[in-house]
């Protein structure tokens, strides 16, 4: 048995055994802190308020520990839980499934003029961020990742993020303040807003994907119905919509 798989199987079989107990891993970053060969898959993890939860396990793109949630776990577990996962504020790990069956990533950062404002997480909460369009009509649950909270994204000029090193930045116009991706499980399978701007930012984070070198693709059911919406000039778009063009289907954003 080659020895990354029969780690794998220990830790899942230690995380199962004690999820009720005292012996148990938090996030994949304490896997990979734990166990530095643990190899990427599905893991069970243990939550601030007791939860028993499978989430993916992200342990060698940007130095690994980036922890995916699945959609089933976004309407039992809450920002309490989210907040002791979320100990790099610094950096998101996207993920994009495409029609050709590959799931390029990219890491994302804020803007260098903006490395002093912490990323941000809520389910089914934007406190301080503009909220997503799509809350109206899907609805909750859904998974926030902001950038530029309404008291900067409303004064500053230039704005934008980092996308795998590459500054994808545009001069902010209007009154609009959206900075974030959001995802929606969408189980009731309710319609999607329709409005769609593909402008600069959208081009940017999408021309600068790159193929994780080893090929290796995570479970598809771990990705979502996203939106990524970059107020005044920065784009709004929806994976309903960017097949056409992009060849994108859905998208998964992981964290550590």
């Amino acid at each position: 048995m080659p020895f990354t798989f029969a780690l794998f199987l220990m830790i899942q079989f230690t995380t199962k055994a004690f999820c009720e107990g005292g012996f148990y891993n938090r996030t994949c970053k304490m896997i990979k802190e734990k166990h530095p060969d643990a190899p990427s898959n599905t893991y069970s993890i243990v939550t601030e308020s007791g939860k028993c939860i499978q989430v993916y396990c992200e342990m060698g793109l940007n130095g690994g520990g980036y922890t995916f949630l699945h959609p089933t776990t976004l309407s039992v577990i809450n920002d309490l839980d989210i907040l002791e996962m979320f100990t790099d504020d610094t950096a998101f790990l996207l993920r994009a499934r495409r029609t050709d069956g590959t799931q390029p990533y990219a890491v994302l950062k804020q803007l260098s003029e903006f490395s002093f404002v912490p990323l941000k997480i809520g389910i089914s909460s934007f406190e301080s961020f503009s909220g997503p369009t799509n809350a109206l009509y899907i609805g909750s649950p859904y998974i926030f990742f902001g950038f530029l909270p309404n008291s900067l994204a409303s004064v500053s000029a230039i704005q934008g993020l980092q996308v795998n090193g590459v500054r994808i930045s545009y001069t902010h116009c209007g009154s609009v303040t959206a900075s974030h991706f959001a995802l929606f499980p969408n189980f009731k399978e309710a319609d999607p807003g329709n409005a769609y701007s593909p402008d600069f930012v959208y081009t940017g984070i999408f021309s600068n994907v790159r193929n994780n070198p080893s090929g290796r693709v995570m479970p598809g059911d771990y990705f979502m119905f996203g939106e990524i919406h970059f107020g005044g000039c920065g784009c709004y778009v929806q994976t309903n919509q960017m097949k056409k063009d992009k060849g994108v289907l859905a998208l998964t954003i992981g964290f550590r």
